[in-house]
């Protein structure tokens, strides 16, 4: 029982003792009575035990002798705490706990002088009364002032200036009351701070009101909207304020211009959309505050794209568009478009709308192996809240043995026209005498254009049944320097094409047009090689012309 009692009374009496303890402080202060002074006091150190950095610290100052436990204090930090009446709003401690704990005294009175110990409260060990560091206050009469001789007399005021102490007036006033004399000077503060209150506010019309922005970071307009923001700080001095869509600057103010700094979008576009930041910037700080714009419009630019094996053969084509393809092929139809909310896609043929080939994208139409039956219209949809779009194409479905025959017809038209354009053309011959025009109609035979006819038979059978149904038909005799028979043994049979396409949409019409056909004949002119251009004949030469005739 001893033991700990003894402990107690040596911790708690004296802080060298027990050298954890320690606080710096002055031994003795002098000041004129009427005046202020602040004492400097700092606490060294103190044990970490029975309490946290979140375990508040309380200082007490008292006039001694005084019993802690008892007697009011002069000064304190505790809240609700009572203090001594005489100093009540005159004795003030400073500072936080942690580094200080001086006294600050205001209108020094006679009856202030005296001792004064610290005392330290935090938690439930920290319970310590610096008495071994006291400080003596002593307290002088004001001296009368001598000739040539001048007193000196000081207030001191502590405050933490607040952005709205900007311009606030401070007077200091000294009364003279004995000799009913009085002084004062009054200063203006300028409060220098970093931007605060940053406010945006937005429209949607071009008008002059605005709403504030509230707290959502989102906001949501129609393609081809008029928007206003306005970003606004209050700062000293003035702050530099910017507009910034993503990382790219937009719009800044001068740092002597307004406060306010406005973006105006007359007709949103889809690509206005991103994140908007303000920020507000000057030598003390910086504030900012960003919105994210989404803009949004009916599905536009609806395109289709059709592709193949992996292989895209048609892309960016109008309504009304016809497509052509092969029986057995497959296709892919994927529709395409831009808009905010995304479109919900969707395929009909014939206003029925079919099931799409992938649940996850129904803007993709698979059409596997291709037949006939497929025939017809598919329509593509995009549609949203704020509107739909449409896009139409006409799938034709043709045999690829009918598709060879029509390119032979199409290479027989083609050959028949040029020979008809070549019927008219004159040959020019320069002759020196008319009896060599036989020598040199000869010579043409020879060595420049050769007249063959090939006869093209769809089907040999075919023929003879029709040389045979039509035996009075007098064939065309040979042209007289045609090739004989023997000369053309080498020549290629002929490609034989069936005009018959199997399928569902077989006809008896076609049948009729295979036992129908006309003989078909091909004119063909070879050109063997280049001739030598003949000596220009004498002046008084005269030209003859020779006509080809087709018999």
């Amino acid at each position: 029982m001893l033991l700990p009692l003894l402990l107690a009374v040596l911790w708690g009496g004296s802080g060298a003792l027990y050298p954890k303890f320690q606080l710096q402080v002055p031994k003795s202060v002098s000041v004129q009575e009427g005046l202020c002074v602040v004492v400097s006091c700092s606490l060294i150190t103190y044990p970490q035990r029975g309490w946290t950095h979140a375990t508040p610290a309380h200082g007490y100052w008292f006039r001694n002798p005084a019993n802690t436990d008892t007697d009011p204090p002069v000064a304190t930090n505790k809240p609700g705490q009572k203090v001594q009446k005489d100093t009540q709003g005159r004795f003030q401690l400073l500072g936080n706990l942690s580094q200080s704990c001086s006294l600050l005294i205001r209108d020094v009175q006679m009856e202030d002088a005296a001792s004064y110990f610290f005392r330290l409260e935090r938690g439930s060990y920290v319970q310590y009364n610096f008495k071994e560091n006291m400080f003596y206050l002593e307290v002088t009469g004001m001296e009368p002032a001598s000739a040539g001789v001048g007193t000196s007399y000081f207030s001191v005021l502590t405050l933490t200036p607040r952005p709205q102490d900007h311009g606030t007036e401070l007077t200091c006033r000294v009364d003279f009351s004995r000799k009913g004399v009085s002084t004062e000077k009054t200063v203006r503060l300028s409060v220098a701070y970093a931007p605060r209150d940053l406010v945006v506010s937005t429209s949607r019309a071009n008008v002059s009101a605005l709403e504030p922005w509230g707290n959502s970071p989102h906001l949501a307009v129609q393609k081809g909207q008029f928007l206003r923001l306005l970003c606004a700080a209050d700062s000293l001095p003035l702050a530099t304020l910017s507009w910034a869509l993503e990382d790219r600057v937009l719009s800044w103010s001068h740092p002597s211009g307004s406060r306010t700094l406005e973006l105006v979008l007359p007709g949103v576009k889809a690509e206005d959309a991103g994140r908007y930041t303000c920020q507000a910037e000057n030598r003390l700080g910086a504030q900012s505050r960003s919105l994210d714009l989404s803009v949004q419009y009916a599905p536009e630019n609806l395109r289709v794209v059709v592709s193949q094996a992996n292989r895209t053969v048609l892309e960016n084509f109008g309504n009304d568009t016809s497509l052509v393809v092969l029986e057995g092929q497959s296709l892919r139809l994927l529709c395409v478009t831009h808009s905010n909310p995304p479109a919900r896609l969707s395929w009909a043929r014939g206003g029925q709308t079919l099931s799409p080939s992938q649940p996850s994208d129904p803007g993709v139409l698979e059409l596997p192996q291709i037949q006939t039956e497929h025939e017809g219209e598919f329509t593509c949809q995009a549609q949203n809240p704020l509107g739909s779009q449409y896009l139409s194409l006409s799938l034709s479905v043709v045999c690829e043995k009918k598709l060879i025959s029509n390119g032979v017809f199409v290479a027989i038209g083609l050959m028949t026209l040029l020979f008809l354009c070549l019927i008219p053309i004159a040959v020019k011959t320069l002759r020196k005498k008319r009896t060599q025009a036989e020598t040199l109609r000869s010579r043409l035979s020879r060595r420049s254009t050769i007249l063959d006819y090939i006869n093209v038979i769809p089907k040999p059978g075919l023929l003879a049944q029709k040389r045979k149904a039509n035996p009075s038909s007098p064939s065309r005799p040979p042209p007289p320097d045609a090739h004989p028979p023997e000369s053309r043994h080498k020549q290629k049979e002929p490609y034989y094409v069936s005009y018959s396409c199997p399928g569902p949409k077989a006809s008896t019409q076609d049948a009729e047009y295979e036992n129908n056909q006309e003989e078909l004949h091909y004119a063909v002119l070879n050109f063997p090689g280049h001739r030598p251009w003949e000596t220009q004949g004498s002046k008084d030469a005269h030209s003859d012309y020779a006509e080809i005739q087709l018999h």
